[in-house]
């Protein structure tokens, strides 16, 4: 199988634009995300940190990881982090494989259309899973499966079906699926 096409850093301004916080309002993606204030949360493929700033600042009484396999995104995430005096906030870079944090150490992961991107998903998943605490929540957020006029290649697509059942292969438990946009879902499932 051929490698998946992965975001290129230098278009990393289209992720943070005006016209995707329109699209895809990342205070309102969060809202529906079971997390508290005092949670330890993982934000993997967090990009040039849309979400990571704002999952800082709700969990001001917790921490946040943000965590990218490219060198660049992670960079731009910290000055994001750091023009926002945000402190809870650890910048990491990682393999795609194998993530940066130990067994159990976090109450929730975040990740927003990175699936859909990795060359081996059950893998990841996989390593999501052995990251969280007992009865932690993993929430997904992807594309829908079908056509649209931008995103990525129909073929790395990821139907919501089938990402119900992929996470139920590693014995997560289903929470709630939310369509937000008619693009975008969002899947949450628990350890």
């Amino acid at each position: 199988m051929a490698p998946k096409i992965k975001f290129d850093p230098k278009n990393s301004d289209a992720l943070v634009s005006s016209e995707r916080r329109k699209l895809l309002d990342p205070f309102r993606v969060l809202s529906l995300i079971p997390m508290q204030v005092h949670h330890q949360i993982a934000d993997v493929g967090c990009g040039p940190g849309f979400f990571t700033v704002p999952l800082a600042k709700y969990v001001f009484d917790g921490k946040v990881y943000a965590i990218d396999i490219q060198k660049e995104m992670v960079e731009i995430t910290r000055k994001a982090v750091k023009s926002y005096n945000l402190t809870n906030v650890d910048t990491l870079c990682s393999e795609e494989k194998k993530l940066p944090l130990s067994d159990d150490s976090v109450d929730g992961a975040f990740v927003a259309f990175v699936l859909q991107e990795a060359d081996n998903r059950m893998a990841l998943l996989q390593e999501l899973k052995r990251c969280l605490k007992k009865s932690g929540w993993l929430a997904i957020l992807e594309w829908y499966k079908s056509e649209t006029t931008h995103g990525p290649p129909m073929k790395q697509r990821i139907d919501s079906e089938k990402m119900q059942g992929m996470t139920k292969r590693i014995g997560m438990r289903f929470s709630r699926l939310h369509d937000l946009n008619g693009m975008h879902y969002l899947h949450v499932v628990r350890k």
